[in-house]
């Protein structure tokens, strides 16, 4: 079924604002097939036209250069962060009518286009890093916990938040600062968790703490800590118990 003329004049307004700023404010429209007289209502109103233009434009930039600072620093110091934004409007990926999905939906663009990685390899994960603590602190609430306790046992499984995230990555991301964006390459484990007041908070981990966190989760400690070599748990319980007055751990849960 042939597109609509209210279709094609919505697509013609959406290629106003996503494509890269045109030279005729009538090329879009005509590009679509719509009338003469639509095209040229197009051209009879530049200054309104470039006007909405760019308010539609800044509320789409803004929530990225909020929730990307350091991101967007990395890229202004070698002249690319609006070309990066750019290619991303005109890849189309915005599907959702929510601010909130804009900055999900430009890191799903990186991770799919490799956009930027070849010269700057720890791209992805800075912005994935950058984003972490935003969708942490968003998550939706779970059900309060029932039948935990703060002191960990042999046989109990650690309980988090469900918004907690045990986090890898190639690159130091989250020691990168919008001054020095470029992160040391060393591997790096994070816990990303939010306290008490519902504020995101990142821990660095070792590589061995990590491990036993994400087996912890559905396997006795002792096991866990047995599985990665350490045949006595006292010191992950004193770990997990150090994690626990930290927040980053709600509690412990017996088996049974």
């Amino acid at each position: 079924m042939p597109e609509s003329r209210t279709f094609r004049l919505q697509r013609a307004m959406a290629s106003l604002i996503l494509d890269d700023e045109p030279e005729d404010f009538g090329a879009p429209a005509e590009r679509l097939g719509l009338p003469a007289s639509d095209q040229q209502a197009f051209r009879d109103q530049p200054e309104a036209m470039d006007l909405y233009r760019e308010l539609a434009r800044l509320s789409l930039v803004e929530p990225l250069e909020t929730t990307f600072p350091v991101l967007k620093a990395l890229l202004e110091d070698a002249g690319a962060w609006e070309s990066c934004v750019q290619a991303f409007l005109s890849a189309r990926r915005v599907r959702s009518t929510h601010y909130r999905d804009l900055a999900p939906s430009f890191l799903g663009w990186l991770a799919d286009t490799g956009w930027g990685q070849e010269r700057w390899p720890f791209l992805l994960e800075l912005a994935h890093a950058e984003l972490l603590e935003v969708l942490v602190a968003r998550f939706p609430e779970g059900d309060p916990a029932q039948d935990l306790h703060d002191e960990p046992g042999p046989e109990d499984v650690v309980w988090f938040d469900p918004g907690t995230q045990v986090v890898a990555y190639a690159h130091a991301v989250h020691r990168a600062t919008e001054a020095a964006p470029v992160p040391e390459a060393r591997p790096t484990h994070l816990l990303a968790f939010r306290d008490a007041e519902g504020e995101a908070r990142v821990l660095e981990l070792t590589a061995a703490t990590a491990a036993l966190l994400v087996q912890a989760r559905t396997r006795p400690l002792a096991e866990s800590a047995a599985a990665l070599g350490f045949a006595d748990p006292a010191p992950a319980l004193a770990l997990l118990r150090d994690l626990r007055e930290q927040g980053a751990v709600l509690g412990f849960r017996s088996p049974h």
